[in-house]
Order: structure tokens, then C-alpha cells, then sequence
């Protein structure tokens, strides 16, 4: 075989490779021999004629982010990619149980995170300062992170 044979016989193994890589599951292996497979390619068109070389590079130097932009956001809703890659998650995140000012009774010891209760809803709080016995009356004075802060009335 000529080297433009093997030039052309290796650009498409490691494009098959490559395919492979998206279906089976080697951790890794068949995309890094896929990618040798066309570096070589490559080397060996560079071997044919610079100009063959030059004209590989950049052929796939421009195909390469379509390619990538393609496995990105087609091949998950594939018949193969949705059985591999997870859905995006849809929930909308719940509104806050609670308001700055709101008035409940501490459920459990707050040392400094504990249950409290707030209009018959229980909600994990975290105390402001030191340690709020249980049955004690608090008040929010803050949320941070989706989490009350409170002190003892």
C-alpha cells in the first residue's frame, strides 16, 4: 500500500474509533487510539507532501469544533446518547418555608443548626448565636444559603 493509502486508511480508523468511543464504554482508551490513529494520519500525509500534510492539519484543525459542538448537544438526544447521558434536571427550586421576621419555636436544641417550627412547618435553622434550648420562641433574622438564621426571643 501507498503511503496516501495508509494516510486515508488510518484517518478513517480513528474516525470509526472515535464513534466507537461514543458508544462503548473504555474509559477513555478508544478515544485516545481513535486520536493517535488520526495524528498519525497526519504525520503519514505529511510524509506523502507537505502540502497533503498542511491540507490534513487543517481540514481537521475546522472540523474538529463542529464535530465536538455536534457530540455536545445532538448525540445526547440520540437513541444511544439518552440511554447513556442523564437529563437535565427541570425542578424549579421550592420558595423559602420561611420570611425574615417570622416567628416560630425552636423543635429541637439549636447547637446551632435544629428543627424549628414555623406556621406548622418544619424547617432546618441554624442559630445566630450559642445554643437555643428547644420549646424556646425564635425569630428569623436572616436566610443564608435557602437556610434560616435565627435568635432566641
Amino acid at each position: 500500500m501507498t503511503p496516501l493509502t495508509w494516510a486515508i486508511v488510518l484517518f478513517f480508523a480513528g474516525v470509526v474509533i472515535l464513534l466507537a468511543e461514543l458508544v462503548l464504554p473504555s474509559h477513555g482508551l478508544l478515544g485516545v487510539m481513535g486520536a493517535g490513529c488520526v495524528i498519525a494520519s497526519v504525520c503519514v500525509a505529511f510524509y506523502v507532501n507537505q502540502w497533503a500534510g498542511l491540507a490534513a492539519t487543517l481540514v481537521i484543525a475546522a472540523a474538529s469544533p463542529i464535530v465536538g459542538m455536534w457530540v455536545a448537544r445532538i448525540w445526547p438526544k440520540t437513541y444511544v446518547g439518552r440511554r447513556l447521558v442523564l437529563p437535565p434536571i427541570q425542578s424549579q427550586p421550592q420558595p423559602l418555608a420561611v420570611q425574615i421576621g417570622q416567628v416560630g419555636v425552636s423543635i429541637s436544641e439549636l447547637r446551632p443548626m435544629g428543627m424549628c417550627e414555623f406556621e406548622g412547618q418544619r424547617v432546618e435553622a441554624s442559630s445566630e448565636f450559642g445554643i437555643i434550648p428547644a420549646g424556646a420562641q425564635v425569630k428569623v433574622v436572616s436566610v443564608v444559603d435557602r437556610r434560616p438564621i435565627v435568635r432566641a426571643m
